[in-house]
């Protein structure tokens, strides 16, 4: 009886499954450097960055980017376009600093 009633559980949750629907997202957001006495340092962390999420895994990129955790489609984080901006901010004593910024354009799927 028990094998029954779990058998016919599994299948009145199949047709439910089979019909789950899957948006694709366009998500833009990145990733801030530390703070650099030049622009120049920004810059080269900035690329570093880069170079290190265009490197991960779909995967990985779920703890980097900002993507709902619950209803993604796992393997659909592809990044399109990033590019490396600056910002200049002046700190406490007067002095410019320089934060780099990746700006990343990426997309992913989720369950509707």
């Amino acid at each position: 009886m028990k094998k029954l009633l779990s058998l016919a559980a599994i299948l009145a949750v199949v047709p439910a499954v089979s019909y789950a629907q899957y948006d694709n997202i366009y998500g833009n957001g990145g990733v801030h450097t530390a703070m650099y006495a030049s622009e120049a340092e920004a810059v080269a962390e900035g690329n570093q960055i880069m170079e290190q999420l265009n490197a991960k895994q779909s995967h990985e990129l779920v703890f980097d980017l900002r993507t709902p955790h619950k209803k993604l489609v796992h393997d659909s984080v592809k990044i399109y376009d990033s590019e490396v901006e600056v910002n200049q901010v002046e700190d406490t004593s007067g002095n410019m600093m320089y934060q780099g910024f990746v700006n990343v354009e990426y997309r992913f799927s989720r369950f509707d």
